[in-house]
């Protein structure tokens, strides 16, 4: 079973969000089960958010972030809707600067983190409203 870290801050939920969109498909599970890497993803003009891989979990970090990752990729909120909602293709847009990766990285990792991330960001983007988003009507 995949667990994926509940967060308390912006980024943090919304990544969540994303990633929890798929947790009960095979596909995905197999993709992120065993993967054992660290990210960094930071959105300009917020803060870096460091996902970590780890066995059949996936948590999230903004604090005391590794400085050995596995990979690190930094774009503007605009780049991330436009890729979201396949405006952008990733590639085309690290072509054109508007996606930037750093890391001692492996193409191989850079793929599965699109087959996982991408993927997730554009189903969620077809279909906001489903489940999305929902408030705990218990916590008003």
């Amino acid at each position: 079973m995949l667990n994926i870290e509940k967060a308390d801050d912006l980024l943090g939920i919304s990544l969540n969000n994303i990633l929890s969109y798929r947790k009960m498909d095979k596909d995905f599970i197999g993709l992120v089960n065993n993967w054992n890497k660290k990210i960094i993803i930071e959105i300009e003009k917020f803060y870096p958010v460091e996902v970590v891989f780890d066995g059949n979990e996936i948590k999230f970090k903004i604090d005391k972030l590794d400085k050995k990752v596995d990979l690190k990729v930094k774009m503007s909120l605009k780049s991330l809707l436009e890729i979201a909602y396949g405006r952008l293709h990733p590639i085309n847009a690290v072509l054109k600067g508007k996606v930037k990766i750093k890391g001692n990285f492996r193409i191989g990792t850079v793929l599965k983190f699109l087959k996982i991330f991408v993927n997730s960001m554009k189903m969620v983007a077809s279909q906001p409203n489903q489940n999305y988003y929902e408030l705990n009507k218990e916590t008003r």
